[in-house]
This record gives structure tokens, C-alpha cells and sequence, in this order.
């Protein structure tokens, strides 16, 4: 996985194969397709276990008694967009595959998504304790909706940006949902 991980990096998903994953591994091509049914499912599984190491590499979506919304989303996303120097695997061959429609990588593109779901569940927990009760499930839900896909901006921009400051963006976004949540309570 590791080396699959790597050329995915240098060569994109659509540039590794295999072979180049068994050359890079020195594994002989029958090891790799005893453990994976094709290249597909290795990138699936790449996603899933590069996401669940990082996971326990960023900070908790744990609400500390008086924390604001503000604070509570500085303090997590300003950790998670840290990692976007290292970019994990998960992200970087997720975003490869997030538009693409192909039948090619519909194993790989599924685990990102389901990656991705998981992340908005957190997202949305975190929301609806942080929140002020009469905001309800459903602002919970679509900010938590927000953050994602801001996220996934900031992801884009750390990469055509060279000199991207994701904490600012952290900080922009941090205080309109503070501000969305203090006019709607």
C-alpha cells in the first residue's frame, strides 16, 4: 500500500499500475492480487487506512465545557489543515478521484466518500453540542456540510497556491459560522 501510496503521489492513479506497484513493493504481482482484487480495491483500502492513521493524528471533535463555535473550529481545523504540507494519501488520491465518474476507480472513489461521510458525522455530533439548542439537527447538519467543503477548498488551494495560508481561511470561516449561529439563535 505503501508503494501504491507513493506512485499515486509521483505518477497520479491513472500512471500506476500494478506492475509499477510491484516493482516499487518488490512483491511478486500474485502477492498483490491475493490481498486485492485489482487496482481499484488497493486504492480503496489505501483511502481507508490513510484516513484512519491520520484520524488519530488530529485533534478530536470533543467539545470542551465553554468552548464558542469560533474557538472550537480554530482549534480543530487549524490542527487538520497543518497535515495539507504532508497531504495524507487518503486526501491526495481522494481528490484524484472525487469528479471522475469512471468506472475505473468506482471502489476508490466510494471510500473517499464514505471517508468523507464519516468526517461530516463527526462534524455534525460536534455541531449539535456546540450549538445552541434552538438551532436544531438541521443547521447542525448544514454547516457541518459547510466546513466540508471548505475544507475541501482549502485542500485545493494549499496546492496551486504556493504561498496559501490555510489559517486564515480557518479563521474566516471559523467566525462566519460564529456569526451565523449568534444572528440565528
Amino acid at each position: 500500500m505503501a508503494a501504491a501510496s507513493d506512485l499515486a503521489k509521483e505518477r497520479g492513479i491513472a500512471g500506476t499500475t500494478i506492475a509499477r506497484v510491484c516493482q516499487r513493493s518488490g512483491l511478486p504481482v500474485s502477492s498483490v492480487y491475493w490481498h486485492f482484487k485489482d487496482k481499484d480495491h488497493l486504492f480503496a483500502e489505501v483511502i481507508r487506512t490513510s484516513f484512519a492513521r491520520w484520524l488519530v493524528s488530529v485533534p478530536r471533535w470533543d467539545v470542551e465545557p465553554g468552548t464558542t463555535v469560533a474557538e472550537g473550529l480554530r482549534g480543530v481545523l487549524g490542527q487538520s489543515t497543518r497535515t495539507f504540507a504532508d497531504m495524507p494519501a487518503f486526501l491526495r488520491i481522494g481528490m484524484q478521484v472525487l469528479l471522475d465518474t469512471s468506472e475505473d476507480q468506482v471502489k476508490t472513489r466510494e471510500a473517499y466518500l464514505d471517508v468523507r461521510q464519516q468526517v461530516h458525522r463527526m462534524i455534525t455530533a460536534w455541531m449539535t453540542q456546540i450549538l445552541p439548542g434552538a438551532l436544531g439537527p438541521d443547521t447542525a447538519e448544514d454547516l457541518a456540510s459547510l466546513v466540508v467543503a471548505m475544507s475541501d477548498g482549502m485542500i485545493v488551494g494549499s496546492q496551486i497556491y504556493p504561498d496559501w495560508n490555510a489559517e486564515e481561511y480557518v479563521d474566516l470561516l471559523a467566525g462566519a459560522i460564529a456569526g451565523i449561529t449568534q444572528s440565528s439563535a
